[in-house]
């Protein structure tokens, strides 16, 4: 019998799914965008319920090249052979795709003392689609060291399998920090849905199987649908509808005081009336685990000594407690031991040249720090100026949310990512206040920043007000004009695009229309700069990438931008530490996570062969794409693209360089965008503005002689879409140790997003100067990259008279990694660095988190680290300035600012042995420590707050 709900609305679907989930379920969903929401919010719920229940999508895709969707197919496969606990989320066509009906004898079972023939096993992982690699960086890849076999598994991590002879002495799973744990067993389980017999670059070749359809296969298992007006099967347990009415529920304007509110990440709300409950979204709050490891013989810079050398970890006994040091060596073979609970003060330094290490007690680092510090100090001078002036300005505030907004926002065909989501809340709280907005979106390419500015540009036309977007070539002005057109005309928002491509009668006809407000969207180049280009009631300017544009465009914009509401959008990479250190001075909004179903563009790198060029084009071709082909010689581009003509008969060949006339390389570049072109050979012009999502293999011919940031920007003009894409980088047969390294990192740097990443660190230069509006490369090369940005944050501190100040701890409790939890020196070290880069509580809460689920338990000392890590956020900038943390008096030291309502608190929450003009004496037990921090958090929350 299949139970009913109806009225089911908001997230309620999957919040009864998640309580009254157990062992085994699938729910099948009408589409895949309600498919989405449901995987994101189900995940939360279950989260909140403390299951531990993996979530498994179910895709509904078939098509050969879409790896991504095979290997969710195949996880879930494995998850209903192995017998695990799992939740399925499906779609209607998902179940109709027909699998492998023998897939349990593909999947590679290893336990640690099992016998498996090395040779086999390396066969056995061709077989499933797993690609041997030197070094592994990405799923699905594997890497081979004489009986050391690593192999990277999608969505459970690398696993290390050790074998003498063929038997397997031990396994291990590594952590996102690079740390290991020792585990019993582990299934690999294939990449494809077909095994594959051999792979020659994109040429894949796959076995014939016998099929069954998946639905077939899920007779044992409870199924849950959301709105499907139709029974399954007889297990077929509930059937939620969100149509119809519910006593249960109620809507989120009903709520009241007598309502206990749980914010949590989810897409859509749900209000419990019998419970008493609502869940309300909020902003996913994520940390990155994604560290660059310092390894002993690197060189450091120390806040306080200068550059040094990291040379080890070392665990020393002090008084009959354990505790661990960083060794760094400075000049004539000076070692300084830096306590653990000052490893915040070190960071990387990467320099290229000969480096000179600072000496200890000498003056050169401090008069280094001084010359930077002084710079930076006119820097945070104008961002404050400024930002006091831009104080100043009022305008009405906007409205943000009514019926035509939801139902745009609903009109969005995809899943908007966490980022784009918590960018466009932040417009929308710029937009509803009554000062003008004035915002950065920073995000890689494709990374979904134009469908933010679109929505900027929708509420600003639903509050009668005109929109400027600016834009630096026509390129990019058309096809910002397709997109926007596209997503704004079908609700009446007029769309036009003012470029060179506009005749003058029609650039007339645009002016006019403009002032007269008949126009709510205009697309431009400089050319949307004219004087002659009145508006009736401009209210938002949006610039994309405007460090491109030239110094009397610039002085225009500045004109033009004094009282509307401004959104910047730059593809140039804004760390999340660039970003803190500019927090209240310039509004951010950073989207580091790539969209729903990007996949990585496969790179490879060849000798120039005629053979590979032809497979690849023809390949392309085949499936109906396009492809960009690079020769950055101009002189002989022609007689490259006629030797190709000869190659691809029929296919119809365009060609794109600097010295053509800029309309010329318009039209060419505009009849390739309409895909009358299959084939556009040009040189490097292609490296920014262009997007076409039906373009997805790149070849580039010398690519030896590109900088890493050209060949990062260029690899980007394909894998747009959920399509795999495909760059060939063509090399003579010599090429130069420079060139082979950067070709070596543009490897590594595979998945979307990886330019946000501090590989890149000319790209971080860049980004510095974009923003601050000034050249700094020798300041960042001279103290590095995270030490610049300290000193700048110290500098607009200074000069907003913030005082930034943080206790001196000391301890005489035994609390760190020990060597019996994590032997290896230097994952303990991974660990002990991503801790000191922390930037707050909640983060070492959701990195302890983490650990714990990774390590099943955490030994006290460890945990007791992680406490006094948090103690030292809490305490900073409290009016502490020492805290002696000792069995069984404890001491805090404050200064004369402390707010005395502080120090009554502690002496309620703690037996108190003396209280004097500038300390608290307290008995403090080790496992209250959490208490004290949590007294002082709360007092850090109440006066911001205050603020």
């Amino acid at each position: 019998m299949t139970e009913k709900i109806f009225g089911a609305a908001g997230s309620y679907p999957e919040y009864i799914t998640a309580r009254t989930a157990k062992e085994k379920a699938v729910v099948i969903l009408p589409d895949r965008k309600r498919q989405k929401l449901f995987l994101n919010d189900l995940n939360v719920y279950l989260n909140y319920f403390k299951k531990n229940i993996k979530i498994i999508e179910i895709p509904e895709s078939e098509d050969p090249s879409d790896i991504e969707s095979q290997i969710k197919r195949n996880l879930f496969l494995t998850c209903l052979v192995k017998d695990r606990d799992f939740i399925g989320v499906a779609t209607e066509k998902s179940l109709d795709v027909k699998v492998d009906k023998n897939f349990s004898e593909r999947l590679i079972d290893i336990k640690t003392g099992s016998q498996i023939n090395r040779d086999l096993l390396i066969h056995k992982l061709i077989e499933s689609g797993y690609i041997r690699e030197e070094y592994i960086e990405n799923e699905g890849e594997f890497s081979v060291k004489g009986g050391f076999i690593s192999v990277y598994i999608p969505f459970y991590g690398i696993v290390e399998i050790d074998l003498f002879g063929d038997q397997v002495e031990s396994v291990f799973l590594k952590s996102k920090l690079e740390t290991r744990k020792r585990i019993n067993s582990v299934t690999i389980f294939p990449l494809y849905d077909r095994p594959l017999i051999s792979r020659d670059g994109i040429d894949l070749q796959f076995r014939d199987i016998e099929t069954i359809r998946l639905s077939d296969l899920m007779d044992k298992i409870d199924l849950i649908t959301v709105d499907i007006y139709r029974q399954i099967s007889d297990n077929h347990k509930i059937a939620i509808y969100s149509n119809g009415s519910n006593e249960k529920l109620l809507k989120t304007e009903d709520l009241d005081n007598s309502f206990k509110i749980n914010r949590l990440p989810l897409r859509q709300p749900v209000v419990l009336k019998d419970e008493k409950v609502a869940f309300i979204p909020e902003d996913s709050k994520k940390i990155d685990l994604e560290i660059q490891p310092i390894k002993e013989g690197d060189y450091i810079i120390h806040e306080d000594f200068g550059i040094g050398i990291f040379r080890g970890i070392e665990t020393r006994e002090i008084r009959g407690k354990k505790y661990d040091f960083m060794i760094l060596e400075y000049a004539n073979n000076e070692k300084v031991y830096v306590s653990y609970l000052h490893f915040d003060k070190i960071h990387r330094y990467k320099a290229s040249g000969v480096i000179t290490l600072d000496r200890i007690g000498g003056t050169s680092w401090r008069n280094l720090k001084r010359k930077v510090k002084n710079s930076l100090k006119k820097i945070a001078f104008q961002l404050v100026k400024l930002y006091s002036e831009r104080k100043q300005i009022r305008r009405d505030p906007l409205v943000v949310e009514n019926d035509l907004i939801e139902a745009f926002e609903r009109s969005f065909p995809y899943i908007e990512t966490p980022d784009q989501l918590k960018a466009i809340k932040d417009i929308k709280r710029d937009l509803s206040s009554d000062r003008p907005m004035e915002r950065v979106i920073c995000g890689d390419v494709g990374f979904g920043k134009t469908e933010v500015a679109i929505r900027a540009v929708f509420i600003n036309a639903v509050n009668g007000k005109q929109s400027l977007i600016l834009v630096p070539t026509t390129i990019l002005s058309y096809q910002h004009y397709r997109n926007f057109k596209e997503r704004l005309e079908p609700f009446g928002v007029v769309v036009e695009n003012l470029s060179r491509l506009k005749s003058k009668k029609e650039t007339e006809d645009i002016f006019k229309r403009v002032k007269e407000g008949k126009i709510d969207v205009i697309i431009g180049t400089h050319k949307a700069l004219n004087e002659n280009l009145k508006f009736k009631n401009l209210g938002l300017l949006v610039i994309d990438e405007e460090h491109r544009f030239g110094v009397r465009a610039k002085e225009k914009i500045k004109a033009l931008k004094k009282d509307v509401d401004t959104l910047y959008m730059t593809a140039t990479p804004i760390p999340r530490t660039l970003n803190m250190a500019l927090s209240g001075l310039k509004d951010m909004s950073v989207i580091s996570t790539p969209p729903e179903g990007r996949v990585e563009t496969k790179t490879f790198v060849s000798v120039f062969s005629e053979d590979l060029i032809k497979k690849a084009v023809n390949f392309e071709l085949e499936r109906g794409g396009q492809v960009f082909y690079l020769h950055n010689r101009i002189e002989s581009i022609k007689e490259r693209a006629d030797h190709l003509n000869s190659l691809f008969r029929g296919a119809r060949i365009g060609i794109a360089h600097g010295k053509m006339r800029p309309k010329e390389i318009e039209k060419v570049i505009l009849e390739f965008i309409e895909r009358k072109i299959d084939i556009l050979v040009s040189t490097s012009i292609i490296e920014t503005g262009i997007d076409i999502p039906t373009a997805n293999t790149l070849i580039i011919e010398r690519a030896d002689l590109f900088g890493l940031a050209q060949l990062y920007h260029l690899r980007g003009r394909v894998g747009r879409g959920n399509i795999q894409a495909y760059c060939y980088l063509l090399l003579p047969p010599q090429i130069t140790e420079n060139a082979e390294k950067r070709i070596d990192v543009i490897l590594r740097l595979t998945r979307p997003g990886s330019g946000l990443k501090v590989s890149i660190e000319d790209m971080q230069i860049r980004g510095v100067g974009n923003i601050l509006g000034v050249e700094q490369s020798g300041h960042i090369k001279a103290v590095g990259y995270e030490m610049y940005l300290k000193l700048l944050q110290e500098a607009i501190n200074e000069e907003m008279d913030r005082r930034e100040r943080e206790p001196v701890i000391q301890v005489d409790f035994e609390s760190y990694i020990p060597e019996d939890f994590i032997p290896d020196p230097q994952e303990r070290m991974n660990i002990y660095m991503a801790i000191a880069k922390t930037t707050d509580i909640e983060e070492i809460d959701r990195l302890k988190e983490y650990l714990k689920n990774f390590y099943d338990l955490i030994p006290s000392a460890f945990s007791l680290y992680l406490e006094i890590s948090k103690l030292k956020k809490a305490a900073r900038n409290s009016g502490i300035t020492k805290i002696e943390l000792k069995e069984p008096v404890s001491t805090i030291y404050f200064d004369s600012d402390f707010d005395p309502d502080l120090i009554m608190e502690i002496a309620r929450n703690f037996e108190t042995r003396s209280i004097g003009s500038d300390r608290i004496e307290i008995f403090l037990e080790k496992s209250e420590i959490n208490k004290l921090t949590g007294i002082l958090s709360a007092k850090r929350e109440s006066a911001k707050t205050a603020l």
